[in-house]
C-alpha cells in the first residue's frame, strides 16, 4: 500500500470527498450530520488528506489559533484503512509540515475513545474529560519540534 500525503484547498474537489468521509466516519456513528456551521471559516484553515491513488483514504483539518499555534480538528480515516497505521502516517505527515510552517504547539478536542492513539503519537491529556457532539472527549497537547 504506497499513499500519497497532499494538502488541499476547499476548492479542490477532494473537499467534498472530505466532506463525506468525515460524515461518514465521525458524524453518522453518533447520529449527526455535518451542518454549515461545522464547516464554517473552512477556508480559513488547512485541510490534509491521505490518498491511495486517486481515492481519499483519510483526512485532517488544521485550524490556526496563534502565530505559532493550531488546533487539529476532524480526524477521519476511512473504515477500510483504520488499523493499517494510514492515520499516524497522515499526522506525522502534517506535524513535518507545521514544523516547516513555524507551527511550535498543536492541540485538539479528542475523543475519549482516540486518547491512546495520540499518545502514542506524542500527545497528552490537559484537561478533565467533557462531553462535545453528545460524547466524552479530552483536551490534548503536543509541542512540535
Amino acid at each position: 500500500m504506497l499513499l500519497t500525503f497532499r494538502e488541499i484547498t476547499c476548492t479542490s474537489p477532494l473537499y467534498l470527498q472530505t466532506l463525506a468521509l468525515r460524515e461518514r466516519v465521525l458524524r453518522i456513528p453518533i447520529d449527526l450530520v455535518l451542518s454549515a456551521d461545522d464547516i464554517a471559516g473552512e477556508d480559513q484553515q488547512r485541510h490534509f488528506v491521505m490518498l491511495d491513488v486517486d481515492d481519499l483514504v483519510a483526512c485532517v483539518v488544521i485550524k490556526p489559533l496563534h502565530v505559532t499555534s493550531v488546533k487539529l480538528r476532524q480526524m477521519a480515516v476511512s473504515s477500510l484503512y483504520q488499523g493499517r497505521n494510514v492515520g499516524r502516517d497522515l499526522i506525522v505527515a502534517v506535524e513535518e509540515v507545521l514544523v516547516g510552517s513555524g507551527i511550535t504547539d498543536i492541540e485538539m478536542s479528542a475523543r475519549q475513545s482516540a486518547i491512546g492513539f495520540y499518545e502514542k503519537l506524542g500527545y497528552h491529556v490537559t484537561g478533565e474529560p467533557y462531553i462535545e457532539q453528545g460524547i466524552p472527549h479530552v483536551r490534548m497537547e503536543k509541542a512540535l519540534r
